[in-house]
């Protein structure tokens, strides 16, 4: 493909996912009575109605039974992919609640997706924005914590979209949030937790981080925030063309789940159960979205339920880090119980 004609599919794509019919569905996963919408036919939206339940799951400290010696690549831990696409398109939509209710759900890995846009941190998700800043995220994750000391969170950040109109770079505007930010700068000296002077990458065991949040870093700078590489082994094929490639994927994330379980407690897997149609114009038009892999279709059974038939078929072992578009309370519930088999 030229530059040509992927500028042109971009183009087309964002209007697409601004355009006044697209913006009204999000909606529609909350809206049971509705069974068809400007993508294709009614079959690809019927599957993907209900919520996940997450706002009826209360675990907000389920961490505090866990001794502080433990370390977070021996646990089996919810996260959101895209953590913030709660309120965005239907194209760009990847959870149902907002980042508060899923911590106080259980959830306790997030992916910030910060883009770098006059000298702060917008969040979003490819071209979309979702009406947040890095600022909220500091926040709401903050008072989760101020009000559950047990607990920890793993944040993934990493640059999302054109970074444009700056001043300085990437890693100075991070700086500037923890040190000179007056929204962010005393929140983040008590709850972000530092790297010590001879940090050697690895996660640290869950005494040290209760109560704070550590940057999982994917982005480049000469200063060390948090854990970069290290030992890990993830799943992370994310672009489907069709809505009948759901099995594939499923394949892949259920041989992770496997690796999971029997590999060393010393590596950190992390299985992303979240896939959609990229760039595919076609394959949008057809229906490939975050929202019918994840819930599925009349036709298709989506990675979420298949996840919750492993999870209670298997019922031990370890999942590692579990990378969810719209999870559900049931898929928390039995991850979390790994935990304290």
């Amino acid at each position: 493909m030229t530059d040509t004609d992927r500028l042109g599919r971009r183009s087309v794509l964002r209007a697409l996912a601004l355009s006044p019919v697209v913006l009204s569905v999000p909606m529609l996963s909350a809206t049971a009575s509705a069974t068809s919408s400007s993508f294709g036919s009614s079959d690809f939206v019927a599957g993907s109605m209900g919520r996940g339940g997450l706002d009826a799951l209360s675990e907000p400290a389920w961490m505090r039974d866990l001794p502080d010696s433990v370390n977070p690549t021996e646990l089996s831990l919810v996260g959101t992919h895209d953590t913030m696409a709660y309120s965005a398109t239907l194209i760009g939509a990847t959870q149902d609640y907002d980042l508060a209710t899923q911590l106080n759900a259980g959830v306790r890995v997030l992916d910030i997706r910060t883009r770098h846009f006059r000298d702060e941190f917008p969040i979003h998700h490819g071209i979309e924005y979702l009406q947040a800043d890095f600022a909220d995220v500091v926040r709401t994750v903050s008072e989760f914590l101020r009000d559950n000391p047990s607990e920890t969170v793993l944040m993934n950040i990493q640059k999302e979209y054109t970074e444009t109109r700056n001043t300085r770079s990437y890693e100075d505007t991070l700086n500037w949030y923890i040190h000179d930010n007056p929204d962010t700068r005393d929140l983040l000296a008590e709850y972000l937790w530092t790297p010590p002077a001879d940090y050697d990458n690895t996660i640290p065991d869950l005494g040290e981080i209760r109560g704070q949040f550590v940057i999982m870093q994917n982005f480049t700078a000469e200063n060390v925030y948090g854990p970069r590489g290290g030992k890990r082994d993830s799943q992370n094929d994310w672009i489907l063309p069709t809505l009948d490639e759901i099995e594939t994927k499923w394949q892949k994330v259920r041989a992770h789940f496997e690796k999971a379980a029997e590999g060393s407690m010393d590596t950190l897997f992390i299985n992303g159960l979240n896939a959609t149609s990229g760039e595919d114009l076609g394959a949008i038009l057809d229906g490939v979205l975050p929202m019918t892999v994840a819930k599925g279709t009349r036709k298709v059974t989506g990675i979420v339920p298949r996840t919750e038939d492993y999870l209670r078929e298997t019922g031990t072992g370890r999942t590692g880090i579990v990378m969810a578009d719209f999870p559900t309370a049931k898929m928390v519930e039995a991850i979390i119980a790994r935990n304290f088999d």
